[in-house]
């Protein structure tokens, strides 16, 4: 009998915790279980999530997942009707693909929110004492914190009063934003950021423009938006808007952003980008901050750190802060639905001087 976590990248404590787990619920020992995988984005924790049903329900007893049995075909499938997966902005059809690629994070933005609604088609679902095929059934929520207050609400019934053969796997980035009443009915299972190691071994067969050190350093080891920007040339985007940004002109930096965005809608790789421009304005103040503090070797932006530097002799150190404040404020209004296109003025504000409000009106 042999457990396959193969395709779990790192995360060595996760399948230590992961291995008992999993041969409880084989044997059916468990009745039901709520987990809460929480950590960095892109690390693997939704990857764990689905490779976790597929070991449990997989029909293989030598070794599973043994990805051939109609258990593991369907799960890798999405199509198993023991599996309720839930996600922000979900395309089934583009999820499908990217499961096949171990592309679990492509096709959804990590910044909508889960309605009620959701909640409410899967709890009419789980009406039945026991599962249909499976030996359990497996609700993933992908985000967790993402399910708006009455979503929270109303999953908490179910929590509450758990149905039998359930497993329940919610996957959370901010675990600070699940309902307290929630998060302390899980058994928390923390995910690290990648090793260096694991994360250069899964682009070793990929030919980069850059290395592979920097895409390490300025995703943060997060494997999922790595991809991300590999696949929307993000990596060399960030000198654009770095440049457009040093123009000090509102106009010529929201005109980069809505092409760049444009480009990527056209060829379908725009989810997640202008939560991608944020991050690296975010990322951009700290470096800004630091490079004015006397600790220039610290930056994450390292390729651009000569362009940082000339930036940071043309701004003071209050615009920086505003920076800092902008960028906290606006990831927490990209989870509610803000209108994309008005972000980028609202990023220029530290610069803008009085020349902002007209071009603002203007739009």
């Amino acid at each position: 009998m042999s457990l396959n976590l193969g395709k779990i990248r790192g995360q060595h404590k996760v399948k230590q915790v992961l291995k008992p787990l999993i041969e409880l619920l084989r044997g059916e020992k468990i009745d039901s279980i709520f987990l809460e995988f929480y950590g960095p984005e892109g690390v693997g924790k939704l990857t764990t999530a689905i490779e976790i049903a597929k070991a449990v329900n997989c029909e293989n007893s030598d070794e599973f997942p043994c990805e051939r049995c109609p258990q593991c075909i369907q799960i890798s499938h999405l199509q198993h009707p023991d599996l309720f997966l839930l996600m922000p902005d979900m395309n089934p059809d583009k999820w499908i693909e990217a499961q096949k690629r171990g592309d679990l994070r492509a096709f959804y933005s990590p910044f909508r929110q889960i309605k009620i609604e959701e909640i409410r088609e899967v709890e009419r679902e789980l009406w039945r004492e026991r599962p249909y095929s499976g030996r359990y059934r497996f609700i993933i929520v992908a985000n967790g914190e993402n399910l708006n207050q009455y979503a929270q609400n109303a999953f908490l019934k179910t929590l509450e009063e758990p149905y039998p053969r359930t497993v329940i796997i919610f996957v959370v980035n901010r675990p600070e934003r699940i309902l307290p009443t929630i998060h302390s009915r899980a058994r928390k299972i923390k995910f690290d950021y990648l090793p260096f190691r694991d994360f250069s071994e899964y682009f070793e067969a990929i030919d980069l423009k850059f290395s592979t050190t920097l895409l390490y350093r300025i995703t943060s080891g997060s494997i999922g938006k790595a991809k991300r920007f590999i696949k929307t040339n993000f990596v060399e985007f960030r000198f654009r808007l770095l440049k457009a940004i040093s123009e000090f002109d509102p106009q010529i930096f929201k005109d980069v952003c809505e092409s760049f965005l444009n480009q990527e809608v056209e060829s379908g790789n725009s989810e997640g980008v202008i939560e991608d421009i944020v991050e690296f304005y975010g990322s951009l103040a700290r470096d800004l901050f630091l490079i004015k503090s006397g600790v220039p070797e610290v930056i994450i932006n390292v390729d651009l750190k000569d362009d940082i530097t000339e930036l940071s002799k043309k701004i003071r150190s209050d615009q920086i802060q505003e920076m800092m404040k902008i960028y906290r404020e606006i990831s927490s209004w990209l989870r509610l639905n803000v209108k994309e296109e008005v972000i980028p003025y609202i990023l220029f504000v530290p610069f803008a001087g009085r020349n902002f409000l007209d071009v603002f009106k203007s739009y």
